[in-house]
């Protein structure tokens, strides 16, 4: 979503697309010697890395003095504790880390080799690099997250147990859509500990209006499931009170497929996505209009 931010901002970044390591050689030959940084996401719920992708980027950045950065907010405590840079053993410059640190307490951490983190430090002779901010610096509930979660982590293998889990549940909602015959409308997607789903209208396209339709009949079945990113504090009786919800909706869901549209199957409207750069628009009408007049 790029609206709003100035012309000269944007024209400072350029893209490559993910698992085309070709596409970003011509990056660094068409601008040699100005690229700063590549940052991305090293893999996400439903996409990951081709061999050698992220070697070829550690090689690349390195052989033309660029920084190379993870985004680890999704990946940060599901993929590992140590995060998707430990599973695929590639070492970025820097990385981002988000609220899994604090299992969703407000807190974010930055991680870098020292001489880049030195910048912002107090090591240094030069103008520091902003790296902190203490807009929330009393703010302690977040750190004492953070330090609960890793001594958690330190104690169990909670990426093992929500891998576990996460099995289970895919098993069970896998046989419920087959079983509803919506296996070609309903689709699982990711790795275990980081779940979602699809969903396809009659014609096989996504939709929005079905997926709105399989959370209200979730809803109605006790099962709050805009996602499916499991934790390790799903029991087992979570999951099969999820997979019973499931199956019960997609029963509703299949008759929708039937009938060619969610028209009467929904109490209101489809949910709209916020985090996207285009969405169907909301325009509201006011239910009255009142006109305000000075006295004369």
């Amino acid at each position: 979503m790029k609206a709003g931010i100035p012309s000269p901002y944007e024209s400072m970044t350029v893209k490559f697309s993910y698992n085309d390591l070709p596409s970003v050689h011509a990056l660094f030959d068409r601008y040699p010697g100005r690229i700063a940084a590549v940052i991305l996401e090293a893999a996400t719920a439903t996409a990951e890395p081709a061999p050698g992708f992220l070697e070829g980027l550690r090689s690349l950045t390195e052989r033309h003095g660029a920084i190379l950065i993870f985004d680890e907010m999704i990946t940060g405590m599901r993929w590992s504790r140590h995060g998707a840079q430990s599973v695929y053993r590639v070492t970025p410059d820097m990385s981002t880390w988000g609220k899994a640190i604090g299992n969703g307490f407000s807190i974010s951490a930055l991680a870098g080799k020292r001489e880049l983190m030195d910048l912002g430090g107090l090591n240094t002779d030069e103008s520091r690099v902003f790296l902190l901010s203490t807009t929330h610096g009393a703010e302690t509930t977040g750190l004492a997250a953070y330090l609960a979660v890793s001594k958690t982590y330190a104690e169990r293998d909670v990426v093992a147990e929500m891998e576990i889990q996460g099995m289970k549940l895919r098993r069970g909602l896998e046989q419920a859509a087959e079983e509803a015959g919506m296996s070609e409308h309903v689709v699982i997607l990711g790795r275990p500990s980081c779940l979602v789903y699809g969903t396809k209208d009659h014609n096989g396209n996504p939709s929005q209006a079905f997926r709105t339709l399989l959370i209200q009949e979730l809803l109605r079945r006790g099962v709050l499931g805009q996602s499916l990113v499991i934790s390790a504090a799903h029991t087992d009786a979570d999951i099969e009170q999820t997979i019973q919800a499931a199956a019960g909706a997609l029963q509703v869901y299949a008759r929708a497929v039937e009938a060619g549209t969610t028209d009467g199957f929904l109490d209101g409207r489809p949910v709209a996505p916020a985090m996207r750069e285009f969405a169907e628009p909301r325009r509201l009408r006011p239910a009255f209009v009142t006109t305000m007049r000075g006295s004369s």
